[in-house]
C-alpha cells in the first residue's frame, strides 16, 4: 500500500481544509496516510512514504515560519523519487506555495502541480483537493 503523509501549517482553518480533503481523496483510492498539523509533525512521519504534501497558508507574503523551519529540517533526508506536493490558502500573493514547492523540489521530489485555493475552499474546491489526494500517488 503506498502512503502519503500530509503536513500542513494554518492559521484560520482553509489549509487545514484542504489538508483533510486530500487526505480524504487519498485514503478513498487505498492509500495509507498520515495528516499532521505541523506543530505536531517530526522527520520520523516522512520514513517511509511515497508521497510528501507540505502546505502553508500565505501568511505577510511568506509560509509559516513553523512550516518553513520543518522544511528546512528535510534538508538532510533522502526524498528523491517520491512524489511532491505544495498547496496552501491565500488571499493575495501565492509566495509560501510557490517557497514550498521550490525548496521540496531542490530536495528531489517529484512535484505535482501545486494546489492553491483562495480563501476557504467551498465544495467545488474541497472536491477538487479529494480529487488531487486520490491522485498524487500516481505520481511516483
Amino acid at each position: 500500500m503506498q502512503r502519503l503523509v500530509i503536513i500542513y501549517g494554518d492559521g484560520s482553518h482553509n489549509t487545514e481544509l484542504i489538508a483533510r480533503a486530500l487526505d480524504e481523496g487519498a485514503r478513498s483510492a487505498g492509500a495509507d496516510t498520515v495528516l499532521k498539523n505541523v506543530n505536531d509533525a517530526s522527520l520520523d512521519d516522512l520514513r517511509g512514504a511515497d508521497a510528501i504534501a507540505i502546505g502553508s497558508p500565505n501568511y505577510h507574503n511568506l509560509m509559516m515560519p513553523t512550516v518553513r523551519k520543518f522544511l528546512e529540517s528535510m534538508a538532510g533526508m533522502e526524498l528523491s523519487g517520491k512524489a511532491g506536493l505544495a498547496f496552501g490558502s491565500y488571499g493575495w500573493g501565492k509566495e509560501a506555495v510557490n517557497t514550498i514547492h521550490e525548496m521540496l523540489a531542490s530536495y528531489g521530489l517529484s512535484m505535482a502541480d501545486d494546489l492553491l485555493i483562495k480563501r476557504t475552499p467551498g465544495k467545488a474546491e474541497l472536491e477538487e483537493c479529494r480529487r488531487r489526494g486520490a491522485q498524487i500517488l500516481g505520481c511516483v
